[in-house]
């Protein structure tokens, strides 16, 4: 029975198969004349090459003999291209030579193949969240914007890096979805805010970088970029949350003396982080002296990695003074750092560096362990086990996870009791609205220790946030001491802290206290501590125990 259903079974196999001498068409079954859209009365005595598309013909002559697949691209009689996978061999039939061939129409897969090929070209250069280009196309058209300036031998472009202001509290309270969606939305506002022949990529995380052209002069940029930062200081709303941003922005100016794309990204990023050190919501153009000052911090900053290591830190110690008996009650633990070739570094050049480079959690830890060991040693040898400790944390020692426990073995290594611990936080810390904090500062006075709120009083929402949060102490910040004696407005302000305190039941400590005037005025006001260089300027530990051991006092 299978000769009499052979030419059928033939027809209809999925491949469709065919007999060449030379390149004329001798025999062939329906599946090759649907492929190219004739019948096979039509193809037959003709040349099979006729349906090649032209540019594959070297293609096809180079395969003939051969017995290796191929793909080749044939064109339809409709004009369609089809992309058909050819396998053949050589047969010698009475002495004539045939091509016997098989060939599968693979037009699908070769589609999708390409379309996996133009994804994956796509994601390599743009960044797959947001849909922008990536830091690599970035610098590929940057760097032919330099190379176009150079040939023009002028510049009028500018670049900006853009930071979105407190997109980590964001993300970590709402959650990495409701941060994508941040991310996704800032980069709608930034495109939407520039001209088509402008750039905007993404960078990496929270950091964005546009280059601007045709820029006229350097306040055109600055006009771009204070539109940018207006934008991004409408609220967004992230699911059912109404979320307040912003931005901070670095720019640097297309220059002639640029001779690659990174380094005008560098200065332009190396603004922004002195965009950033000024406050939320800046923008900063770079100059020439930002880049020695990079330099310098970059230096810093690995000496500061080894200062640990070579015990380079030292602690200072200021003393805390009870205002009704005139005595020393405790001290606070300030950090310094003596470097060995610059001395003592100012702790406002080397805290937010440490801050930055993510360095404060170790050196933090170190503080800690050294200021308890210390204050316990002094309790012991000079009988006064009342002597409180005060120690600074960071924002990021207080949203780490393991920090009760840190405290915890730190109090049972060093055998101080937790009631002489007093652990001092801003009120950065508190409007920065980070999810743990409260329950962390609830753990560690669970434990004994005492929480003081250093600063107040400079915070934009300290009153609001007050209730929320377990705190002991406000310790008023040292401007408004400072103006005590010359401006009513301040003398007010200290006493409505004073009251405010009182009725929240907690202790004040003023800071700053520079003159007998302040300290005098402060009694009158019956403010319970104080401390500053009237008192005592932060000292070594020697110098402190021998104010201890003295019993110096300064009662009225």
């Amino acid at each position: 029975m299978l000769p009499d259903h052979l030419p059928l079974l033939l027809d209809h196999c999925l491949a469709g198969l065919y007999v060449l001498s030379g390149d004329r068409i001798v025999w062939l079954n329906a599946r090759v004349a649907e492929m190219v859209g004739c019948t096979a009365e039509e193809l037959v005595g003709g040349s099979f090459l006729q349906f090649i598309h032209p540019p594959d013909l070297p293609l096809v002559r180079s395969k003939t003999g051969s017995a290796d697949p191929y793909v080749v691209r044939a064109v339809r009689r409709d004009g369609e291209l089809v992309h058909l996978e050819v396998h053949q061999r050589t047969v010698e039939k009475d002495g004539q030579r045939l091509i016997s061939g098989a060939v599968l129409d693979v037009t699908a897969r070769v589609r999708a193949e390409s379309k996996e090929r133009e994804k994956l070209q796509h994601d390599a250069f743009h960044d797959v969240l947001t849909g922008l280009p990536n830091r690599a196309l970035f610098l590929d058209r940057l760097e032919h914007r330099l190379a176009l300036e150079k040939r023009r031998h002028q510049t009028s472009f500018s670049v900006l890096v853009l930071d979105i202001d407190r997109f980590k509290v964001i993300n970590d309270s709402l959650g990495h979805v409701r941060g994508d969606e941040l991310l996704v939305e800032v980069a709608r506002r930034l495109q939407s805010c520039l001209r088509p022949a402008d750039s905007v990529a993404r960078l990496s995380g929270d950091e964005f970088t546009i280059l601007l052209e045709d820029v006229q002069s350097a306040a055109d940029a600055r006009r771009v970029a204070d539109r940018l930062r207006e934008e991004l200081r409408v609220p967004f709303w992230l699911g059912a949350h109404e979320v307040f941003s912003g931005a901070s922005i670095g720019i640097a100016h297309g220059s002639a003396a640029y001779a690659h794309p990174e380094d005008i990204l560098r200065d332009a990023d190396t603004a922004l982080y002195r965009a950033k050190a000024q406050g939320r919501g800046r923008c900063v153009e770079f100059d020439a002296s930002m880049h020695d000052r990079a330099v310098e911090l970059l230096e810093l900053e690995t000496a500061l990695r080894r200062a640990l290591e070579r015990k380079e830190f030292q602690l200072h110690y200021q003393p805390v003074v009870s205002l009704s008996s005139g005595q020393i009650t405790g001290a606070e633990a300030l950090l310094r750092w003596n470097h060995p070739e610059r001395g003592l570094v100012p702790p406002m050049e080397f805290i937010p560096l440490a801050e930055e480079t993510g360095l404060i959690v170790e050196i933090g830890a170190w503080v800690l362990r050294e200021a308890c060991r210390q204050m316990k040693e002094w309790q012991e040898r000079l009988a006064q086990p009342q002597l409180e400790i005060g120690v600074n944390l960071s924002s990021r020692q207080f949203q780490g996870p393991g920090l009760v426990a840190e405290v915890a073995e730190v109090l049972r290594a060093t055998g101080l009791s937790p009631r002489s611990l007093r652990l001092e936080v801003t009120e950065s810390l508190l409007m920065d609205k980070h999810p743990n904090v409260a329950q962390t500062m609830t753990e560690l006075r669970a434990m004994g220790a005492r929480i003081d709120l250093d600063d107040f009083g400079t915070g934009y929402s300290s009153l609001s946030y007050l209730h929320q949060f377990p705190i002991d102490t406000l310790k008023i910040d040292r401007s408004f001491i400072h103006r005590i004696g010359a401006s009513d407005d301040a003398l007010e302000i200290v006493n409505t802290i004073l009251a405010l305190a009182s009725s929240l039941d907690m202790e004040v400590v003023a800071e700053g206290v520079e003159t007998e005037q302040q300290l005098e005025q402060l009694r009158k006001m019956h403010c319970a501590y104080a401390q500053g260089y009237h008192l005592s300027r932060p000292v070594e530990a020697p110098q402190f125990e021998t104010l201890i051991g003295t019993g110096r006092s300064w009662a009225a």
